[in-house]
């Protein structure tokens, strides 16, 4: 017995093509992400394990190697920068001195400057700005550490010597730069430093002060 169908006669009729059976099932769109997400993963640690060579560079990429190097170029200007900001000329202090025993087995030279009660200023010829700190002093005969509270660049922390007439030379661990008391000598509750600067064209100064010895 035939069956006649009257759908695809009338398909037939018209013209009209027949689809094809599709057997493919299609991926809902939570299955395509999944499946990106699988690439990606596969293709990121393709490249960490090195097995696909890097031909071509992005713009992105350029970006970051040209930024990245401006970042490295900055840092060692940074660094020229500190070691030679002092002026005058001299070299920057590859080592650090020998710091003061914070236990003084001598006595004072010149004048009695121990302490943590120090407070005063920096003024740096850079910035013209005069930054209020605090200091501490150690002394162990003529030998000096003063080290601040600054945020500057230099200016934090000299090692050196006080002489009979608490005449101070000291050296900016920074820079290597050499500060001296260039207008009045140093007293138990005063010490005021000064290095030039630009050519001997400005000075930076260190002025601390106190009201008690400790």
């Amino acid at each position: 017995m035939t069956i006649f169908n009257t759908g695809l006669a009338a398909r037939a009729a018209s013209g009209e093509a027949t689809p094809a059976a599709d057997d493919t099932e299609t991926a809902t769109p939570q299955e395509a992400r999944d499946v990106a997400a699988e690439y990606q993963v596969e293709n990121i640690t393709k490249k960490a394990q090195g097995s696909e060579p890097q031909t071509t560079t992005s713009g992105s990429a350029r970006k970051t190697l040209i930024y990245g190097g401006i970042a490295a170029a900055a840092v060692v200007g940074a660094v020229a920068l500190a070691a030679g900001s002092g002026g005058g000329g001299s070299s920057s202090a590859a080592e650090e001195e020998e710091s003061v025993p914070a236990e003084p087995t001598e006595e004072p030279v010149g004048a009695d400057l121990n302490g943590t009660n120090w407070v005063g200023s920096l003024t740096l010829a850079d910035d013209g700005i005069r930054e209020s700190i605090t200091a501490t002093v150690r002394q162990n005969g003529s030998d000096l550490e003063i080290t601040t509270s600054t945020s500057k660049g230099y200016g934090r922390k000299f090692i050196g010597t006080i002489d009979e007439d608490a005449y101070i030379e000291v050296e900016d661990q920074d820079t290597g730069e050499i500060w001296t008391t260039h207008y009045d000598l140093a007293r138990w509750n005063m010490i005021d430093l000064y290095d030039f600067v630009n050519n001997y064209k400005d000075l930076d100064r260190l002025y601390l002060e106190r009201y008690s010895k400790e």
